[in-house]
């Protein structure tokens, strides 16, 4: 089983926080449509995250506070009664909580979607925190899903617009988008990951001023908003493969782009400096 082991949470000078690292990898997995499961391990603990041709399916976690059954009560998705007379079922015949809810009638099919979507998103955003974390993606097939498997119904760009959201550091927000001079473009695609995602007001902002000729600084400077939430923003969207930065043109490379009449096309990566 080949594993791309990503590495352990750099230091400041070379991106400085998992609040960068984790959402930038996500990135890549998502755009790259890998599959395989991707683990974020802090000691003895551990969140891991199935990707299936780029998108999250499912996730699990060693730690108590966000296994779904306890995310589910924390929420108030379900009684704490409730989920002690679920788990008796769980544990007596080796089953899964989800379906065990649904068969008892506790919570329905789109109950579950919702919670499910809730425990991946706080899985996620429980390793944001987690200081000199071990990064490492298993690219391997997944096994096929059995009939009480129940895979997520959100988007994978929604849950990393989440994760950057919750960034705290206006410096690690700077840091990851780079150079601001350099001009925004929209992805191929980029319609089709909107219409799965919801965008706040800075969000909606920088996607209806991305022309392919305004730089990151530009738009920060016109907006009519809060500077830190133009970046903010301008983060999750590239992390979420909507937008991205055009390629630098090289004194070479200008005379032959300008006779030929050729378009640039987005970047490879959201944070290339």
């Amino acid at each position: 089983m080949p594993v791309f082991a990503v590495g352990r949470t750099p230091t400041l000078e070379r991106r400085g926080s998992p609040s960068l690292l984790l959402p930038e990898l996500l990135r890549e997995l998502y755009l790259g449509c890998c599959t395989g499961i991707f683990h974020v391990a802090r000691g003895t603990d551990r969140v891991s995250v199935c990707f299936r041709h780029g998108e999250v399916v499912s996730g699990s976690s060693t730690s108590n506070k966000v296994r779904l059954g306890e995310t589910m009560v924390r929420h108030g998705l379900l009684p704490l009664e409730d989920l002690v007379r679920a788990l008796v079922v769980v544990h007596r015949d080796g089953r899964r909580l989800g379906p065990v809810l649904m068969e008892m009638g506790i919570i329905d099919a789109p109950g579950l979607e919702r919670a499910l979507a809730l425990h991946l998103r706080e899985m996620l955003l429980t390793a944001l925190g987690w200081d000199d974390a071990a990064h490492v993606f298993e690219d391997r097939e997944l096994p096929v899903l059995s009939p009480e498997d129940l895979t997520l119904a959100s988007s994978t760009g929604e849950l990393i617009l989440e994760v950057v959201r919750r960034i705290s550091s206006r410096e690690m927000v700077r840091l990851g988008l780079g150079d601001l001079d350099r001009i925004l473009a929209a992805l191929p695609h980029s319609l089709a990951r909107l219409d799965r995602v919801t965008l706040n007001t800075a969000e909606r902002y920088v996607v209806s001023r991305v022309d392919g000729r305004t730089s990151a600084r530009s738009m920060i400077e016109i907006a009519g908003l809060p500077a830190d939430d133009i970046e903010r923003s301008l983060l999750g969207l590239l992390c979420a493969g909507i937008i991205d930065y055009r390629p630098r043109v090289t004194d070479k490379q200008r005379p032959a782009a300008s006779k030929g009449g050729g378009k640039e096309g987005a970047g490879s990566t959201a944070i290339d400096r």
